[in-house]
């Protein structure tokens, strides 16, 4: 029990003198100063984004709810005048429902959207879906998903890039200093535990920056002002993740400290390790993936157009034909009626135009995911991209959280096809009724993500535990290190 307290005392008086040396340098107040003046630019620059996509949805809500209500209440016009009834006719059918009141499907900004921009300021993240699909040309040029994950000065950016080069800052001298002072000498004859005493004040570094990122973060959360209560699972992962993600640093300068160099030559050695964790390796995996895909958008665009002009040319029969191999639940006796009352055949163009784009698609969404594949195994050695990633995905704007809205939509726009193609091929008109049991579109988050981000964390610790020990391994095949 003596011992323990004595220990106790030792690391009192180890943290004591460390907190009083910070504050004697101008050094920390300095380094505090750019991270929280440099996080306040970042939120800010997040919160620009994240008021600019719910200002749009806002405007896409409003614009819908005008034409529902009015379209709804043409239902009640006056038939016995010619106007009453051709407004009558046009809240009834199914084509001008369709082209009037198609559906918006959009992927929201997440709590943490505005720590984490990932591609959501150039991805598509919203979609009309009416019976007329097919393929809707991106806005952006997405040729490398990899490239696109650093593109912002946001929190992500602070917390992957800025803050080791702070941990380097401050740690790149905490056993060259002590050798130099002449306390290392008088440590190491009174017996003292060198090792623990550098652990613990390399753990004070990372506690006080780990303290500010938290700060950073919680300001950010409530920045966002979320609608639905505080988001704690977003929360801690966020935090689990800068957590790991700085432990794996503090390893890494753990690691060359213990080599006993000069400070010269440790903090030469830190931000060697810097560049080539954050540009030389991401940029040679940027070289493998790059020939991996090519932006097809202006070709699929032009693709498009002849697909449509092509098709358009065949025979009704053969359109409707091609329309029934694939639906033949609406195949009834009035099959091939092509009268000017129903527009079979242009809903079977629409298909068969879908489709056939749909083959194209499939091949370069192919070689999309194979490109993806090779930027999530090159996270193995690419510890930055996967924090980047992870913290992408946490703020749900990374590449694969908009892949799997864009399945959502495909899923949306099968089911929006399948409730008018049920009142076109049966000859239906809208009631009231219909109208209330048109698809809605719920949006919802990928659910596998949390389960990416606990493991992304495990294996940054994991990271991190090996570089530590790999550390105290070097102390100890040294005779006498510390002189």
């Amino acid at each position: 029990m003596n011992r323990l307290y004595s220990n106790i005392s030792v690391i009192k008086r180890i943290l004591q003198m460390e907190v009083h040396m910070l504050q004697r340098t101008a050094l920390l107040p300095a380094l505090l100063g750019i991270l929280f003046l440099s996080g306040a630019a970042a939120l800010l620059y997040g919160r620009h984004v994240m008021v600019a996509h719910k200002a749009t949805l806002d405007s896409i809500h409003q614009d819908y709810q005008l034409r529902y209500d009015e379209l709804y209440g043409q239902l009640q016009a006056d038939t016995s005048t010619p106007k009453g009834k051709t407004a009558y006719i046009s809240a009834t059918h199914p084509a001008v429902v369709d082209y009037r009141l198609h559906r918006t499907v959009y992927h929201p900004p997440a709590p943490l959207s505005l720590m984490a921009i990932g591609v959501s300021d150039m991805a598509t993240w919203y979609y009309p879906v009416s019976v007329r699909g097919g393929y809707v040309p991106a806005e952006e040029k997405v040729s490398n998903p990899e490239h696109l994950q650093t593109g912002n000065f946001d929190g992500a950016f602070l917390l992957v890039y800025l803050l080791p080069l702070m941990a380097i800052c401050l740690s790149y001298n905490l056993l060259s200093q002590e050798k130099e002072q002449g306390t290392l000498s008088l440590f190491v004859v009174q017996k003292g535990n060198i090792t623990g005493a550098l652990l613990l004040r390399l753990l004070l570094r990372y506690l006080m920056l780990m303290a500010a990122i938290v700060l950073i973060s919680l300001a950010g959360v409530l920045l966002a002002v979320p609608q639905q209560g505080f988001p704690w699972r977003d929360f801690l992962a966020w935090t689990g993740v800068a957590a790991a993600y700085m432990a794996l640093w503090m390893g890494i300068i753990w690691f060359i400290l213990s080599w006993n160099a000069s400070a010269a030559v440790n903090i030469i050695a830190m931000l060697g390790a810097w560049l080539l964790l954050l540009v030389v390796i991401p940029a040679a995996t940027r070289l493998t993936t790059d020939s991996r895909y090519a932006d097809d958008t202006a070709g699929n665009a032009s693709l498009q157009r002849s697909i449509k002009w092509e098709t358009w040319d065949l025979p009704q029969k053969h359109l409707l034909d091609s329309f029934y191999a694939v639906y033949p639940q609406y195949f009834n006796a009035r099959a091939y009626d092509t009268g000017t009352t129903n527009l079979r055949h242009a809903m079977a163009y629409y298909e068969l135009v879908e489709r056939r784009m749909e083959r194209v698609l499939s091949r370069q969404d192919t070689e999309r995911r194979r490109n993806m594949q090779a930027v999530a195994a090159s996270w193995r050695y690419n510890p930055a991209v996967y924090t980047q990633a992870l913290l992408n995905g946490i703020a749900r704007t990374d590449v694969a959280d908009y892949a799997w809205f864009h399945n959502r939509v495909a899923s949306f726009h099968y089911g929006w096809k399948q409730f008018f193609y049920n009142m076109h091929f049966n000859d239906l008109q809208f009631t009231a009724a219909d109208y209330k049991a048109m698809p809605v579109y719920h949006p919802a988050y990928d659910p596998a993500g949390p389960a990416r981000w606990m493991q992304g964390i495990l294996y940054l610790l994991l990271q991190a535990a090996a570089w530590l020990l790999a550390g105290i391994l070097v102390l100890l095949l040294h005779t006498n290190p510390y002189t």
